[in-house]
């Protein structure tokens, strides 16, 4: 699948593609991925009844949640993977770091998306949570994506710092440290929310609860401006 995508998508001339060829550490990562999308799966319960098989229709909305979040963080490594390859200690390091953190990410996505299912939907999906808990669970997941994502980022950064090794020509180096620093708009999301639901808390769990998802709301903005300030100076470069 890996191949077919890099096959099929469009690719920039400035850029070198060292990792087209899958290794074997990229295999065993696509491979915790599908485990990853397996135990989404089987983590689903069985209609029995009618009323069963409406509760199961009504979880729809947090399995497609989930698999797009698992999706998103995927292609996130595809992307690094095809242009530096992961052929370097650190970086080998810093994937099985990664794919541990994937498989540790899934239960407490699904409980998460599940819960918003219960809230948004009035559903009567089995999840035992009390209300003052939830800003601990904003708390838990924004843990997690802070985790994944600051992952990431020292990708990017351990790519920067071997840029001669990886031969970076000067547009490789000027997408690099976009790169890094749009992963630290994508960790840093998380921790705000994080800091925001602990602070708000010690007050209210309810406007601790509601604050601390509406902090995600910050990624469109940031990430428009990330994209426009990328583009306006990539113009810049041409293909060497």
């Amino acid at each position: 699948m890996r191949q077919g995508i890099n096959k099929n998508r469009q690719q920039d001339p400035r850029i070198n593609y060292r990792g087209t060829n899958p290794s074997r550490l990229d295999n065993l990562t696509d491979a915790v991925f599908g485990i990853a999308i397996t135990l989404l799966i089987f983590n689903l319960s069985n209609p029995n009844s009618f009323s069963d098989l409406l509760t199961f229709t009504k979880t729809l909305p947090a399995f497609l949640i989930s698999i797009s979040f698992i999706v998103l963080i995927w292609r996130e490594h595809l992307q690094f993977s095809e242009i530096y390859t992961l052929h370097e200690g650190r970086l080998t390091v810093l994937n099985t770091i990664f794919i541990a953190l994937i498989i540790f990410y899934v239960y407490p996505l699904r409980f998460l998306t599940l819960f918003l299912t219960n809230f948004f939907f009035q559903t009567d999906i089995h999840i035992s949570i009390q209300n003052d808990q939830v800003p601990y669970l904003m708390i838990y997941y924004g843990f997690i994506a802070f985790a994944l994502y600051f992952v990431l980022f020292l990708f990017y950064h351990r790519a920067y710092a071997i840029s001669k090794e990886l031969a970076l020509n000067s547009y490789e180096q000027f997408y690099t440290k976009a790169h890094k620093q749009r992963l630290a708009i994508m960790f840093a999301v998380p921790v705000l929310s994080i800091l925001l639901t602990a602070a708000i808390n010690q007050y209210s769990f309810i406007w601790a609860s509601i604050i601390g998802g509406i902090t995600y709301c910050l990624y469109t903005p940031a990430m428009i401006i990330w994209h426009q300030k990328f583009n306006s100076n990539s113009k810049n470069f041409s293909a060497e």
